[in-house]
């Protein structure tokens, strides 16, 4: 994995959004529009404590979630994953990662992966591979369009600690929030490793 180098750093006054060309995944360009990244940390942060906080009201009691036979576990996922459903009608992508906190956590991607661009960073995870464009998650479901893939280590300290039920994963050119025990996607920002990010 080549080494990181620094991002021009991001202000309220001074930060620059994302917007991505037309073709859904060109080049990302930069537009002049203030962003306030403390601010949209601070939604992200909201948003994903209150999940948390959900997932842990309906989760199965500790006996059921640490059994260790696959059919009670498969049916322990299931049955969280049927009541985070119910519980969040109509959910859709934007819903934790709202345009701002995506803008700010496509800047943080491109800063933790460093010097090559998201479509070599995607080769490297995939060992050479090119990974097929438009297979977005859905919210609330699994994924099994193609391969779900953690976050390297180096990749993962440029992002905002996550609680315990969620993680990172990347599947297909998206950044993806895990419901690690229900097994489903809670939100996910729409190609956020398609190029590198360089202002004008």
């Amino acid at each position: 994995m080549t080494r990181r180098i620094p991002l021009m750093a991001i202000t309220a006054a001074g930060a620059l959004a994302l917007i991505v060309a037309a073709s859904g995944y060109a080049t990302t360009r930069i537009q002049a529009t203030p962003l306030d990244t403390d601010a949209a940390m601070l939604t992200f942060h909201e948003k994903v404590e209150a999940y948390a906080a959900l997932h842990r009201r309906l989760a199965p009691p500790p006996a059921a979630a640490s059994a260790k036979d696959p059919l009670a576990k498969l049916l322990t996922r299931e049955y969280l994953a049927s009541a985070i459903r119910k519980a969040r009608p109509g959910a859709d992508q934007g819903e934790i990662f709202t345009p701002d906190v995506a803008a700010a956590f496509r800047w943080r991607l491109a800063d933790s992966i460093g010097e090559i661009d998201g479509e070599a960073f995607l080769l490297e995870l995939n060992n050479g591979v090119p990974i097929e464009r438009g297979l977005h998650p859905t919210v609330d479901e699994t994924y099994t369009m193609s391969t779900l893939f953690r976050l390297p280590a180096d990749v993962r300290l440029g992002l905002p600690a996550l609680p315990a039920e969620l993680d990172y994963r990347i599947a297909g050119h998206d950044l993806v929030l895990w419901d690690i025990y229900a097994g489903i996607v809670v939100d996910f920002v729409p190609n956020a490793l398609s190029s590198r990010v360089y202002t004008e």
